[in-house]
């Protein structure tokens, strides 16, 4: 009995936590995806030379689509500005995100769609995430494969649950969670949904 308590200590310490800070396993951080209405695009981590990019994402934002986002109004020229822009479009072990982007054409730039970012939650296995989608390409086609790389991500990572947390009132996004199998649970406070994938 001592024997087996001491191999299964050793074992639980020898498990390593989660993070961002090392290559997922088994998968390639670049991927292009077709999405119809979209044509091809491309999801990949977030670059530190996407700050101009971000800067015109932002630009075709709402304010109603910021406040489902933030549960606050957050100003352009806050969201934009450089010390937040450098923040955001860098990784850490504790933060991940990843861009969908409409690769540049003949006659116009690359352009940025949507974001997501996974976040190492204080609870051991368990990443938060987030998600953002300009008002113009908002639709639940896109915000499914969002989903699903960021579900992906979080598997190679090597987390056992997803989480996050949105507004009642986010009927879309609470949709393609729910078709996504994620387990919807309305918390008292706030009028705020949290939904939670074991992945």
């Amino acid at each position: 009995m001592k024997t087996r308590s001491t191999t299964s200590s050793a074992a639980s310490i020898a498990t390593p936590v989660p993070d961002f800070g090392g290559r997922p396993r088994r998968i390639n951080l670049d991927l292009i995806v077709a999405v119809k209405g979209h044509g091809k695009l491309k999801i990949r981590p977030i670059r530190l030379d996407d700050e101009e990019t971000m800067i015109r994402f932002h630009e075709g934002i709402s304010e109603e689509s910021i406040y489902m986002r933030y549960f606050e109004y957050l100003g352009l020229d806050r969201r934009t500005s450089h010390e937040r822009l450098v923040r955001i479009c860098t990784n850490t072990p504790n933060s991940y995100a990843i861009v969908v982007e409409r690769p540049a054409g003949r006659h116009k730039p690359a352009a940025i769609l949507a974001v997501g970012r996974l976040t190492q939650s204080p609870e051991k296995g368990v990443a938060t995430f987030d998600t953002l989608i300009s008002d113009k390409e908002n639709e639940p086609r896109l915000a499914k494969v969002l989903l699903h790389r960021l579900v992906t991500l979080s598997r190679a990572f090597g987390f056992r649950s997803l989480r996050g947390e949105r507004l009642v009132a986010d009927h879309d996004t609470l949709n393609v969670c729910r078709t996504s199998g994620f387990v919807l649970q309305t918390l008292p406070e706030g009028g705020i949904v949290r939904v939670t994938l074991r992945l």
